[in-house]
């Protein structure tokens, strides 16, 4: 279940458009009411280009927060420069029962429900960091 809604949330992101336009570096942290937030996925949707745009991208937050972005079309690095809507996910399963609801671990404000925004720069950065609370 929870790799459905991954791939849902993947093609998405490619779905904001493929092809043309640049790329940037892009990391940052996450963290969740101040302790860093692992096995996280963080989804960066590019805003609506004249050009299509490079697509979505995505990474994973390590033990420490941290995570790396890379895009879903050609699986280069970074996403691409300009405005997106961020996304920030971790399922839990419950292995006693499979077949149970997955339970996602950070509110729904800032993933089904996000309001979340950053301006990708030309540059890149190595600060998109997001702060969350519960």
């Amino acid at each position: 279940m929870r790799r459905i809604r991954l791939i849902v949330a993947l093609f998405a992101a490619a779905a904001a458009g493929c092809g043309g336009g640049s790329t940037a570096e892009v990391s940052g942290t996450v963290t969740l009411d101040e302790k860093p937030l692992a096995g996280a996925t963080v989804t960066f949707t590019p805003a609506a280009t004249k050009d299509g745009g490079v697509g979505g991208s995505y990474g994973k937050t390590d033990a420490d927060g941290r995570y790396r972005l890379r895009t879903v079309v050609g699986d280069k690095g970074g996403a691409a420069v300009g405005k997106h809507k961020v996304t920030i996910s971790l399922s839990k399963e419950n292995p006693a029962n499979p077949e149970a609801a997955v339970q996602d671990l950070v509110p729904a404000k800032y993933n089904v429900k996000s309001d979340l925004t950053f301006d990708v720069p030309a540059g890149g950065t190595s600060q998109a960091d997001f702060k969350l609370t519960k």
